[in-house]
């Protein structure tokens, strides 16, 4: 069998393996971690809410509005009553097989702050639900579908 050449090696080459052997060591045969983490993963915040968040499973005064199948553009009802200053909680349905959510905001159209929205869900028998502070003054304020913004609008009235 015949022998094997051996190349000669230079200098800068076995340092440069050197170094890159101690900067792998350093960093894999350390035990303690590295000195930073990733942050953790949580709930998509929403498309607005109330200017002071509600506390996870805090349930409001209750009311109830859907979209039916035979009304797949059309909140039902259109107009929703609550007092002011009041926590409430929207249960919307969306029973129709387009894609839908409801928002509310804080004024007489979607140029006021919104006041809380529920996911987009396409139905039938989609539930959703959102809990915000109606505003402290009586009057009308605005809700859409964030997807239908023309046709499926609708009216919250304080009182």
């Amino acid at each position: 069998m015949a022998a094997m050449k051996r190349f000669p090696t230079s200098l800068r080459a076995r340092v440069a393996c050197l170094c890159f052997a101690a900067v792998l060591a350093s960093a894999c045969g350390s035990g303690t971690g590295p000195g930073w983490t990733y942050a953790p993963l949580g709930p998509t915040p929403s498309a607005g809410g109330s200017a002071a968040p509600t506390p996870a499973g805090t349930q409001g005064t209750p009311i109830a509005v859907e979209t039916p199948q035979d009304s797949p553009l059309a909140f039902v009802p259109s107009t929703l009553e609550a007092p002011a200053d009041t926590l409430v909680t929207v249960n919307y349905n969306n029973n129709s097989n387009q894609p839908h959510n409801i928002q509310f905001f804080n004024g007489p159209d979607n140029s006021a702050p919104s006041l809380g929205a529920t996911e987009v869900v396409t139905g039938p028998n989609a539930p959703r639900s959102v809990t915000f502070t109606t505003p402290a003054a009586a009057g009308d304020f605005f809700f859409w579908c964030d997807v239908h913004t023309t046709t499926m609008v609708g009216t919250l009235r304080v009182t």
